[in-house]
């Protein structure tokens, strides 16, 4: 545990010196909590009472003052765009420091000393795992609080963005590090790896456009069965990172 502490380190050091990969972290939670809060705030203002009976139709928000309409729409709605972020950024991260690493010529070193395969997957997946909670709860904090102080009182969080927020967000995070370390064991271009593991957000990114359709209304249920099948996968595909991540293979291979 004491190496893993110790590469642990490294690797949030490894982040701090990078302003281009902090840039990227911070862009899409920025992007996140701007635009559904600065959309809000204009509807309030400018949309129509009709406007606001449809959204509140569409959607099967309950009744209430427009601006708490809004607010319950906005926070339904873009409940599944922030768990894009604790699968995306984990991936961002761990597909850079095990690829940056082979790039930059240190992986080898760190492949070739006493330290366990384990001590360094656990190391490298924690660097990983940790910055994106950290930014996830953060910006969801962010988002509730701004749209609870346009509706003037607390609406959120109510039971779905909490368990999202605490039960599926660590859940997530795991499943997008676990398959950006099986995916950049086995490529040797960061990119590639960073790309191939993305992959995994599209089912997301589609469940975000037909909540958005009006087509599906995610609820409570629907995230309990979610985070029962995250967890499941979560086992199988860290058994299936750590015996994908061979020392000998990655010294060999990218020699």
């Amino acid at each position: 545990m004491s190496a893993a502490g110790l590469i642990l380190r490294k690797e949030l050091h490894e982040i701090r010196r990078s302003p281009v990969l902090l840039a990227s972290m911070i862009s899409l939670p920025t992007t996140t909590v701007v635009v559904p809060v600065a959309l809000v705030a204009y509807l309030a203002h400018a949309a129509p009472a009709a406007s606001v009976a449809f959204i509140q139709q569409i959607y099967g928000v309950a009744a209430g003052a427009p601006i708490e309409v809004l607010v319950r729409a906005a926070a339904t709605n873009w409940l599944p765009v922030f768990l894009v972020m604790p699968v995306f950024l984990p991936i961002l991260l761990a597909a850079q420091s095990i690829g940056g690493e082979r790039e930059r010529r240190t992986l080898e070193p760190l492949l070739a000393t006493p330290v366990s395969t384990t001590a360094i997957v656990v190391g490298k997946s924690v660097g990983a795992v940790i910055p994106a909670l950290a930014i996830t709860w953060v910006s969801a904090g962010v988002f509730v609080g701004a749209l609870d102080a346009l509706a003037g009182r607390a609406l959120l969080p109510d039971a779905p963005w909490a368990f999202a927020v605490l039960v599926l967000a660590p859940l997530l995070a795991l499943f997008g590090n676990a398959v950006a370390v099986a995916v950049s064991a086995r490529v040797t271009d960061p990119r590639a790896a960073q790309n191939l593991a993305a992959m995994t957000v599209v089912p997301l990114l589609g469940l975000v456009v037909a909540q958005i359709a009006g087509k599906v209304h995610l609820g409570l249920r629907f995230y309990l069965a979610l985070a029962v099948g995250l967890a499941v996968a979560d086992v199988v595909l860290v058994a299936v990172a750590a015996r994908l991540f061979d020392r000998e293979r990655l010294l060999t291979r990218w020699r």
